[in-house]
């Protein structure tokens, strides 16, 4: 394990999570944080002891003491500052999705690349115990042959309070703010029934409500993965519904009413999968996650940092998973004002 000294870029409110899991981690320390407001910079760093505050991104680059950064502004900023840090020599987390396009991500990997540094984009969720004990089940059989998956993430938003999720020019909608969750959860239920390392879909449709502007209020996608499995992706950000995970095989299926990317699974505790073989009765499977995911999610960083990649978030991954929002967003005609 490297013990890293991190440095925040931006103090929203995931900053604020993933400061309060640099606290709880084991091989991670706050530095600093940065802000576009040094009194923003100096309220937050006060609430988490942070020693160094700073009133611009460049200055908390330019620290040396350092090692780590991670990038949290609004999506559209993630590929600027995330090439920036590693340019300065920093290792990277950036808040998903890594960039707005897959195109954008390469442009970051290969500046990765460049400069020797560490980049992961922060599905925080793939690190869960709970993500890890569904791969399992699908890998081991327990549902037979995989041929569905329906996931769903959705919240109604407050448009005054959370403006940035309509507007096109930040990466507003649906499906980078949390559809992105759900695709990346349908590729990995393919990947663990087929055992390929990163699958994508050879089919792609969608539908959506579209604001005024072209960005995706609430949307569906349909994705035809390897193996034939056929995958329902919804996702929202002015519509609840019911969130959750099923994933249905040829002797069963499996649920997830409250999967790891949900607030209160952020911090440790237990959550269930429930196991239903076909003609059977349910069981109840109850995972323990003794470590919140922020802090999980450093961790990860320390333990690979020496690899420039993670083994559960390779660049590869990245890579599929933003070619396949650019398809859902295409099918959906996001962009395209009304």
């Amino acid at each position: 394990m490297t013990e890293l000294r991190w440095g925040l870029l931006a103090a929203g409110t995931i900053a604020g999570h993933f400061a309060a899991g640099v606290e709880e981690s084991r091989h991670g320390t706050l530095a600093a944080v940065g802000a576009r407001d040094a009194g923003r910079a100096r309220e937050f760093a006060a609430r988490f002891g942070i020693p160094k505050a700073y009133g611009s991104y460049e200055d908390l680059l330019a620290d040396p003491d350092v090692d780590a950064v991670y990038v949290s502004t609004p999506h559209a900023l993630h590929k600027e500052w995330a090439i920036a840090a590693a340019e300065a020599g920093k290792h990277v987390l950036c808040e998903k999705p890594l960039t707005i396009t897959a195109a954008d991500a390469e442009e970051v990997i290969a500046a990765a690349r460049k400069h020797d540094v560490f980049l992961m984009e922060g599905f925080m969720y793939r690190l869960h115990p709970q993500t890890r004990r569904l791969t399992e089940l699908i890998a081991n059989g327990a549902i037979g042959e995989v041929r569905a998956v329906d996931t769903a993430f959705s919240f109604d938003s407050n448009p005054e309070e959370t403006a940035r999720l309509g507007d096109p020019a930040l990466g507003g909608g649906g499906i980078l703010d949390v559809g992105c969750y759900c695709t990346s959860l349908a590729r990995l239920v393919a990947q663990a029934a087929t055992g390929e390392a990163v699958v994508e879909p050879t089919e792609v449709s969608g539908m959506a409500r579209l604001n005024a502007d072209g960005v995706d209020e609430y949307a569906t996608g349909l994705l035809r993965l390897p193996g034939d499995i056929l995958a329902t992706i919804s996702c929202g950000i002015r519509l609840t519904r019911e969130d959750g995970i099923r994933v249905y095989g040829s002797r069963g299926h499996l649920h997830i009413p409250r999967p790891a990317w949900i607030h209160p699974l952020r911090t440790p505790g237990t959550s269930q999968i429930i196991l239903t073989p076909a003609g059977g009765e349910p069981e109840v499977i109850e995972v323990e996650a003794t470590q919140g995911v922020f802090a999980r999610e450093a961790d990860h960083v320390a333990a690979h940092v020496g690899d420039r990649q993670a083994p559960e978030l390779t660049w590869a991954e990245t890579l599929a998973n933003l070619r396949t929002l650019d398809r859902w967003r295409e099918a959906v005609g996001y962009g395209r004002p009304r």
